[in-house]
């Protein structure tokens, strides 16, 4: 049964509210990386909150240091206590190089708690195009990274420590060749990754393929295709 329709309060038109979304117990979150608010297609989200069988907007999320063009929203995830939305095309390690921000709930609201950067990141790298978390731990995709051939892409897992998040693995392909976009499609839970390459040849031109890491003595290792 559809339980509701959510808009944005303050909708306008190219906002693009629904581009990515992301669901956890009584949370959503909506990206709209074309909101204009703080410049030209900057980028916005939206939380929702069950309550009383009603899904409530709570406060908008922004970047603290939003800028135009940034598609801050063009990827979401949220689970438990933690929501991570990407803006994949960012500029602070070239331009497009992307990011992600990582918001925590406290006291009801919630508050930007880390910018993420690769740190290795370099100009049209895309990191930040997709997104995932759970627990301790997230995943970004880098679907652009060139480390085995345009555009053949990696993923980089973040964890938390002592309050902060560490960059503590950068993923690629065992196979891993130009245009496979590895990390256009991320996820993670426990000790599992999967992420997307929508542009690996092994079935036919594009015809694409996923891989699978594991966490094995705190090392992520590809474990299957």
């Amino acid at each position: 049964i559809q339980q509701a329709k959510l808009t944005a309060e303050d909708a306008d038109a190219e906002d693009k509210f629904g581009s990515s979304v992301s669901i956890s117990g009584d949370y959503a979150i909506v990206g709209a990386w074309g909101n204009d608010d703080n410049g030209d297609v900057s980028g916005s989200a939206y939380i929702f909150s069950l309550d009383d069988d009603e899904w409530i907007q709570q406060p908008k999320l922004t970047a603290e240091d939003a800028e135009g063009w940034d598609f801050f929203g063009a990827s979401v995830s949220i689970s438990g206590d933690y929501a991570i939305v990407g803006a994949s095309t960012d500029d602070d390690d070239g331009e497009n190089s992307g990011s992600a921000y990582i918001f925590s709930l406290h006291d009801g609201e919630w508050i930007q708690q880390a910018k993420l950067t690769a740190e290795d990141g370099d100009e049209e790298d895309r990191f930040g195009s997709s997104v995932s978390i759970s627990g301790d731990y997230a995943i970004v995709g880098a679907y652009a990274d060139d480390d085995d051939g345009e555009r053949s892409g990696s993923a980089y897992i973040f964890s938390l420590d002592d309050g902060e998040w560490i960059q503590q693995a950068k993923l690629t392909a065992d196979d891993a060749d130009a245009g496979d976009f590895f990390g256009s499609s991320v996820s993670i839970s426990g000790d599992y990754a999967i992420v997307g390459a929508h542009g690996d040849d092994d079935g036919g031109d594009r015809s694409g393929s996923a891989y699978i890491f594991s966490l094995d003595d705190g090392e992520w290792i590809q474990q299957a295709k």
